[in-house]
């Protein structure tokens, strides 16, 4: 049986909302919390592709990704912006929005975490979207 996770979202006295990964035991259906990161929750690749990218904004993107085949790929534990700018393409806000609803990103604080690897037509609309903004084109995304 495959290892279920979820994210609760907690008010604390001190920090307002903050949120709380969690792992379901699939045989006796017990809840224990646990770190996305140690957890396998969230993880990147073991080998590196060939060219990783990465791009990081002031609104709290970072992310990185890679070119496969025609796609590019946004690797999951990337963090997208949390809020995108009076300007940003419908088409953008459209995508992110996709994106929440099928679980892919989870809010984290002022960010969104992707949950699992996300493929683009392009790496520039994959900026568009992660950045929530505009984008200016694919050389924003650097070499790691």
């Amino acid at each position: 049986m495959e290892k279920e996770f979820f994210v609760a979202a907690i008010e604390h006295p001190e920090f307002g909302e903050v949120y709380r990964f969690f792992e379901v035991d699939p045989a006796t259906g017990e809840e224990q919390a646990i770190d996305p990161f140690d957890s396998g929750m969230v993880k990147l690749y073991h080998e590196t592709p060939p060219e990783l990218f990465f791009i990081t904004s002031k609104r709290g993107t970072d992310a990185s990704g890679f070119y496969q085949g025609e796609q590019f790929v946004v690797q999951r534990g990337s963090k997208f912006a949390g809020t995108t700018t009076p300007k940003c393409p419908k088409r953008y806000l459209k995508l992110r929005e996709e994106l929440l609803l099928s679980g892919k990103l989870m809010p984290l604080g002022h960010q969104y975490l992707v949950m699992e690897d996300v493929e683009f037509a392009s790496p520039l609309i994959a900026m568009g979207v992660a950045i929530g903004g505009w984008a200016k084109g694919a050389h924003d995304w650097k070499k790691i």
